[in-house]
């Protein structure tokens, strides 16, 4: 058994990447990577009894180049019976359209169409030849764009992908052992031009920065493999730790908004913070760019240092976050502003409140489904008709035992209601636009609490069952 073989039938036992009646689609791109993994799997399928058939896809970037690797990989299956799937794409009239990164809309089209091949085929798992070279070069790019943890950790042995799961089964093998398997084989690959091109940055860092590390160190691309792995498994402890942080400071979460409570979420270290964040920008945000940002993770980490007053700060795509007090908002897209409009008080109807509270002025007889804390206040027909209005810059009311006027904005302040609610708190004046009450909050001295159905006017001032 050659070093490859023995090296990938390791690892595959390791991390449970194969077992026996999967049914596996391998991209092959014609390149000597997908060309050995092709291989390898398709003789080692003959052993632990699985399926394997290949994938390809023609951007249509390079002309006669492109078609030529078609008709390599089409061949190469042929002669080794393998079944393939191919398809050209036309990335060229995509991009005119779209006017996107080029790399991430190729990405995109031909992951689209591995699923496709997948539902209609019923196979389950799709293999790409990345390799340890591959992920050495991956942490180094992460590294130098100063990119997200997660980008750091490199490539997992496997993810899911869609419904399905895609998995590296050359991961711990090294480009020269490639190369060896290659020779052993006696196989031929297509050669893309553009691999020698300085172009991007993975080419560069290949061309010019690992030559360099691997003067110092021969196995260098062992050692940036068995760092990704050990990181992966404190990374996954660590995940299992923040999420016990969640479950005990969340106490709301839909799929656009969670909350949670502030105080008991800045007891636990600092490292569990950062990472519950992150747990919960992957949940809302699904994807791991937005969520993996770095100073996305600063800014909302400053925002829960208090509980003092309110703090906000927007997130990618038009969420935002939001402290009010001692809750954490996290919106996944920032909520509609709902404007308060004037309401007159009908007689015997109820108006529903944002704020959870009912107000209503009845006459005698008075309605019975009411709660055991409804408010009961006698009303002076010359004050009618009473209305419900937003409050207003400057609006001031008299509480009861004060001889001053008091702000009602100092009053929302003093209750903890968010800044946003009290835009849209209710309060209830009467004809001469005088205050009367805040709902739910604080009543002006002029209310009267001397219940006397005689009459015959009554507010009451009700939680919403």
């Amino acid at each position: 058994m050659i070093k490859l073989e023995q090296e990938a039938k390791h690892y595959i036992e390791k991390f449970q990447l194969i077992e026996q009646g999967d049914r596996i689609v391998v991209g092959c791109s014609g390149g000597v990577d997908s060309i050995v993994l092709l291989h390898f799997l398709s003789e080692f399928s003959k052993v632990m009894d699985f399926e394997v058939a290949a994938i390809h896809v023609n951007h249509m970037l390079r002309g006669e180049e492109a078609d030529e690797d078609r008709k390599f990989v089409e061949k190469f299956c042929m002669e080794r019976k393998i079944p393939l799937f191919a398809q050209d794409i036309p990335i060229p009239e995509i991009m005119e359209r779209e006017q996107g990164n080029l790399q991430d809309v190729c990405r995109r089209e031909r992951y689209a169409y591995c699923m496709q091949v997948m539902e209609l085929n019923d196979y389950n798992k799709l293999a790409v030849a990345h390799h340890a070279d591959d992920q050495m070069e991956s942490i180094l790019m992460a590294l130098v764009k100063g990119a997200n943890e997660q980008g750091i950790l490199g490539m997992p042995a496997k993810r899911s992908f869609y419904s399905k799961e895609l998995i590296r089964p050359l991961l711990s093998v090294t480009r020269q052992e490639i190369e060896m398997y290659l020779h052993h084989f006696q196989l031929t690959f297509r050669e893309d031009a553009s691999n020698h091109k300085d172009s991007y940055m993975r080419n560069r860092l290949r061309h010019h920065v690992v030559p360099l590390l691997r003067e110092e160190n021969t196995k260098v691309a062992k050692a940036f493999q068995r760092f990704s792995e050990k990181q992966r498994m404190e990374d996954e402890l660590l995940d299992e730790l923040a999420q016990k942080v969640l479950d005990e400071c969340i106490i709301f979460q839909n799929e656009t908004l969670v909350k949670l409570q502030i105080i008991p979420f800045q007891k636990h270290a600092l490292a569990l913070q950062r990472r519950a964040i992150l747990l919960l920008l992957k949940y809302l945000y699904k994807d791991t760019i937005i969520a993996q940002s770095y100073p996305l993770w600063n800014a909302i980490l400053s925002l829960v240092k208090t509980t003092a007053g309110h703090g906000e700060i927007s997130l990618s795509d038009g969420g935002i976050a939001r402290r009010q007090y001692d809750i954490l908002e996290l919106y996944r897209k920032a909520p509609d502003v709902d404007i308060q409009q004037t309401h007159i008080l009908q007689k015997n109807t109820w108006i529903s409140l944002k704020n959870g509270y009912r107000i209503g002025l009845f006459v005698a007889p008075l309605p019975l489904e009411v709660s055991t804390s409804a408010q009961y206040y006698t009303i002076d027909v010359s004050s009618l008709p009473l209305m419900l209005r937003a409050r207003k810059n400057g609006d001031r009311m008299r509480l009861v035992g004060m001889t001053n006027n008091k702000k009602v904005s100092r009053i929302l302040i003093d209750a903890k209601i968010p800044q946003q609610s009290r835009e849209k708190w209710p309060v209830l004046v009467d004809a001469n636009n005088c205050i009367l009450s805040i709902p739910g909050l604080r009543n002006s001295h002029f209310l009267r609490n001397d219940l006397r159905l005689i009459d015959g006017t009554v507010l009451i001032i009700d939680l919403e069952e």
